[in-house]
């Protein structure tokens, strides 16, 4: 088990909503190397608690991990922690924490140009 986490700077219910919906998901989730793709999306209720299974299917990056987010109000910002379990053996956890990393810096773009 891994966990990166960052502070950002909007409230709890708008990185809620960039973490759900889908045109947001593609836009953020991701390392800056990589794109995203939403296949589906299970009906959703209100939590501050996100458990996704990522399948990988490039090549050489078989398997599939369990990445579980986690929001916490924080004064003027929200703590956002991303737990991984189960990394697949193809995957470095140094190169999984960075691309992390990137993806919440991206995150973090995302929502300084959303209106909250």
């Amino acid at each position: 088990m891994s966990e990166v986490s960052r502070l950002i700077k909007a409230p709890p219910e708008a990185v809620y909503r960039a973490c759900t919906d889908v045109a947001a998901i593609v836009q953020w989730r991701v390392p800056d190397t990589m794109t995203a793709r939403v296949d589906s999306v299970d009906g959703a209720t209100y939590r501050m608690l996100l458990v996704e299974r990522i399948r990988f299917d490039a090549a050489g990056r078989p398997g599939e991990m369990t990445m579980t987010t986690s929001l916490r109000g924080l004064g003027d910002g929200t703590e956002i922690a991303v737990r991984y379990d189960n990394l697949p053996s193809s995957i470095q956890p140094e190169d999984n924490e960075a691309g992390t990393r990137q993806a919440l810096a991206k995150l973090a773009k995302f929502l300084a140009g959303v209106s909250r």
